[in-house]
């Protein structure tokens, strides 16, 4: 059996408005992700963090595309 390379394939480069796209909703994902870790943690991690359950609680609830 024959190997077949390809020599002149190129990787699509997302530019311009798609790349801010991506952007946008890599950010949502990561926050979204990082409110859901936030919503995991106990009482005494809040608390060696400086923050109050009430607080992680209200960060832990806002939608992902709010900041």
């Amino acid at each position: 059996m024959a190997d077949i390379a390809f020599t002149n394939v190129t990787k699509y480069q997302p530019t311009g408005s798609i790349t801010r796209l991506l952007g946008v909703l890599s950010g949502w994902r990561k926050r979204a992700q990082e409110r859901a870790e936030l919503a995991r943690l106990s009482g005494r991690d809040l608390r060696d963090m400086g923050i109050t359950p009430a607080q992680a609680d209200f960060e832990a609830n806002k939608p992902f595309w709010q900041a």
